[in-house]
C-alpha cells in the first residue's frame, strides 16, 4: 500500500475515521488517573491482569501533606503552541541534557506529537552539509549509534530541541516505522480488545510505559490476544532499546537494575569462561538472556558490541532470569544494539514452550490470507504482494507462482493495480516461472487501463507509441494519454496527470491531420465504454 493510501485510511472522514476511532477509544484523556500502569506488571502469557482500583474517597492536597493549601495563584497566560513542522522536513534534534545531535526526518506531525525516523549517526556541532550517506538507519560503523524507524517525539520538546535543515521528498519505506505503530494501537484500541489489552496499548503509545511495550511485543510475538506479527513484535522490542541509550556507558560494569537493558550487550562471566551474551527483553519479570557459544578467557574492556557478537558467534542459547540472578556475576555492558529477526525467533522459541495451552491467534499473513480465500480483493493483492518478494518476517517464502494466481483473482474481481502488475510480470519474465510474454502483456494492461488505473492507461500509451506487444498506433497512444490525463480517480498525481499532457501536446504537433481526427475518435469509443461500464 502506497503511502498516500495509506494516509488516506487516517483521513478524518465520516464514519471512516480511523484516527478520530482510535482517539475516541483512547485512554489518554481519561478523567481518573488514580490508576497506574503498576498493573501491567502483572501481565503473563497465560493469564489476563486483574483492572487496576480506582481509590474510593478523593483526598485533598491539605489532608494528604499536613500543610495549608496556598491561595490559588491567578492562572498563567497560556503558552503559545509550536507550529508544527511539516513532514518531510529534515531537522538536527539534540539529545537530552544538551548532549550531541541527531538527524531526524519529520513522517507525521499532529496536535502534541512529531513523528519521526531518527538516523544513526551523532554530531558534536549541526551538520552544515547533509551527506546521502549519513540518511540510514542501520549501525553506525564509527560510533555504534543506530537509527529507529519511528519515534514519538512531544511537539514541545521537538520544537526547543531541533532545528530546521532541509526538506526532502517522504518515501513509502519512511512509513514503515509509522504504519507499524498506528496499527498495533488500532490493533489494540479495537472494539473487540478487552479493556487490559486497551489499557496496554494506550501506555505503550502515549506514555511510553516499558511494561506495556514488553507486553505488547510478546503477545505480537506469539499471537497471544494480538495477531501473530514478528515485525510489530520487534518495533515495540526497538523502542525499548531506544528508551535505554544513554542510561548505561559501555564499559562499565553492571551493578544495579537500572544498567539492564533491553538490546544491552554484556560480557558475562560463566562457569566455563566468559560469554558475550544480549538481553533481548528486560521487564518486571526478569531478563530474557541470548547466550553466545564462545567463551574468553577475559574479558574486553571495550569493544565494538557488533563486532563482539560476530566473534562470539550466533548459535544462542536463551536464558530467562531474574535481575538479581543476572547481577550475581560479573557482567560488563558493551553497548546497546537493535534487536536482530535471529534474536527475535529465538527467544520466540523460549515463549512458545512456555505458552502452554494458550490459545494463539492466526497470524497477520494468515489473516491476510483468510480475507484473499474469502474474496477481497485488496487482501488478494496484498498476500501477492508478500508473495513476489517474500517476507523473513512473516516467514514467507518468495512463490511467484502463488503471487500470480492471487493477482489473477484479484483482477478478474476487477481490481485495476492487480491486472496491472501482471501485465509487468509478463512483460518482464520471472525467471523459469512466468516466461516474457508481451502481447499477453499487453493484453492485461488494456484490461487494468479500462478498469480505469491510471499508471496502466500510461503503460498502454507508451506501449501503442512504440508497438510493444501490439500494433505501432500513435493515434491510439494519443487518445490514451487523454484519457489518463482527463479523468479524476484513476490513481495519478496532478504531477503525473501534467507530465500526461505534456506527452499527449508533444505528439500532437508531430502528428497529422488524419491521424489527430483517428486519435479524437478513439478518445469519444474510450469515453463512451467508461460511461458504458458505469452505467
Amino acid at each position: 500500500m502506497a503511502f498516500f493510501d495509506f494516509l488516506k485510511k487516517l483521513a478524518d472522514s465520516g464514519a471512516n475515521d480511523r484516527r478520530g476511532r482510535l482517539e475516541a477509544a483512547s485512554f489518554r484523556r481519561e478523567e481518573d488517573e488514580a490508576e497506574d500502569c503498576a498493573v501491567l506488571d502483572s501481565i503473563k502469557i497465560n493469564a489476563e491482569p486483574p483492572p487496576a482500583a480506582a481509590p474510593d474517597v478523593a483526598v485533598s492536597p491539605a489532608a494528604a501533606t499536613g500543610h495549608a493549601v496556598p491561595p490559588e495563584m491567578p492562572p498563567a497566560p497560556a503558552r503559545q503552541p509550536a507550529p508544527l513542522p511539516q513532514p518531510g522536513g529534515i531537522y538536527a534534534m539534540q539529545e537530552r541534557n544538551g548532549g550531541l545531535y541527531r538527524l531526524v526526518k519529520v513522517v507525521h506531525a499532529e496536535d502534541g506529537m512529531v513523528h519521526v525516523l531518527r538516523y544513526a549517526g551523532r554530531f558534536l556541532q549541526i551538520p552544515e552539509q547533509l551527506e546521502e550517506e549519513e540518511l540510514h538507519l542501520g549501525v553506525d560503523a564509527i560510533d555504534g549509534s543506530f537509527g529507529a524507524a519511528h519515534l514519538p517525539i512531544p511537539a514541545q520538546s521537538f520544537a526547543v530541541n531541533s532545528i530546521h535543515l532541509a526538506d526532502s521528498p517522504l518515501a513509502d519505506e519512511d512509513f514503515h516505522g509509522w504504519r507499524l505503530y498506528v496499527d498495533s494501537i488500532y490493533d489494540c484500541l479495537s472494539e473487540s480488545a478487552p479493556p487490559w489489552l486497551r489499557k496496554a496499548g494506550s501506555y505503550a503509545a502515549w506514555r511510553d510505559d516499558r511494561n506495556a511495550m514488553a507486553a505488547l511485543a510478546d503477545r505480537y510475538l506469539l499471537g497471544a490476544a494480538l495477531p501473530r506479527d514478528s515485525k510489530k513484535a520487534r518495533y515495540w522490542l526497538n523502542r525499548l532499546v531506544q528508551q535505554g541509550i544513554g542510561l548505561a556507558q559501555p564499559g562499565e560494569q553492571a551493578q544495579e537494575e537500572y544498567q539492564l537493558l533491553t538490546g544491552g550487550v554484556y560480557i558475562r562471566e560463566m562457569e566455563d569462561g566468559w560469554a558475550v551474551c544480549k538481553v533481548v527483553l528486560k521487564d518486571k519479570n526478569g531478563v530474557q538472556l541470548l547466550i553466545c557459544p564462545a567463551r574468553f578467557e577475559q574479558p574486553p574492556k571495550k569493544a565494538n558490541p557488533a563486532r563482539l557478537l560476530a566473534q562470539a558467534g550466533h548459535d544462542f542459547a536463551h536464558a530467562s532470569l531474574s535481575a538479581d540472578s543476572f547481577l550475581s556475576r560479573s557482567a560488563l555492558f558493551m553497548g546497546l544494539l537493535p534487536i536482530t529477526l535471529e534474536e527475535l525467533l529465538c527467544y520466540r522459541k523460549h515463549l512458545q514452550a512456555l505458552c502452554g495451552e494458550t490459545e494463539l491467534r492466526p497470524s497477520a499473513f494468515e489473516l491476510i490470507l483468510q480475507r484473499a480465500e474469502a474474496g477481497e480483493a485488496e487482501a488478494q493483492m496484498e498476500a501477492a504482494q508478500i508473495y513476489l518478494s517474500g517476507d523473513p518476517e512473516w516467514e514467507v517464502e518468495q512463490s511467484i507462482a502463488e503471487a500470480v494466481t492471487w493477482l489473477t483473482e484479484a483482477a478478474n474481481l476487477g481490481h485495476g493495480p492487480a491486472a496491472h502488475a501482471l501485465a509487468m510480470i509478463c512483460r518482464d519474465g520471472a525467471g523459469e516461472a512466468v516466461a516474457q510474454d508481451a502481447p499477453l502483456s499487453f493484453e492485461w494492461l488494456l484490461y487494468a487501463a479500462q478498469l480505469d488505473y491510471g499508471p496502466a492507461q500510461l503503460e498502454a500509451a507508451a506501449c501503442c507509441l512504440q508497438g510493444l506487444g501490439c500494433p505501432q498506433d500513435p493515434a491510439l497512444a494519443h487518445a490514451w494519454l487523454s484519457v489518463a490525463a482527463s479523468h479524476e480517480d484513476n490513481g495519478l498525481s496532478e504531477e503525473e496527470k501534467q507530465l500526461a499532457r505534456q506527452q499527449r501536446q508533444d505528439l500532437d504537433a508531430r502528428l497529422p491531420a488524419a491521424q489527430k481526427a483517428k486519435a479524437r475518435d478513439y478518445f469519444r469509443q474510450l469515453q463512451e465504454s467508461f460511461a458504458g461500464e458505469g452505467g
